[in-house]
């Protein structure tokens, strides 16, 4: 019996880590590019914020904080479905936050991996002369 128990709630731990990698890699990527399309439409809102004095550092710091919040509101969003969701496997698990940890760190990482090449490919985008 624990063989057949295994065999089916390890299948399905596999899927939902699977599951979950492939749509955070999506969901990252449409974010990513979403801002992307847009950086073309803001590059003349810096462009003359430059012209006006700005300093470039204040004008990096503003696009950072501006991705952050774009980022941000999407993972704790996920993250908060996460934790009120497990509550639906209570049924067929004993303790479905068992090890909860593993998935948030993988996915921070690789969602501070998009922000950052994000907010790199933006900055070059939006900042030329």
């Amino acid at each position: 019996m624990y063989q057949l128990y295994l065999g089916l709630f390890g299948g399905l731990a596999f899927m939902g880590y699977f599951l979950g990698l492939a749509f955070l890699a999506m969901l990252a990527s449409t974010l990513m590019f979403k801002i992307l399309a847009g950086a073309d439409y803001d590059k003349g809102r810096y462009h003359m914020l430059n012209r006006m004095g700005v300093r470039p550092s204040l004008l990096k710091k503003s696009i950072r904080s501006e991705l952050a919040v774009l980022f941000g509101l999407p993972a704790v969003l996920g993250v908060v479905h996460v934790l009120f969701g497990l509550q639906l496997f209570k049924v067929l698990l004993i303790d479905p936050y068992n090890g909860i940890l593993i998935p948030f760190v993988a996915f921070i990482v690789i969602y501070l991996i998009y922000y950052v090449i994000t907010v790199w490919l933006y900055e070059k985008i939006v900042m030329t002369d």
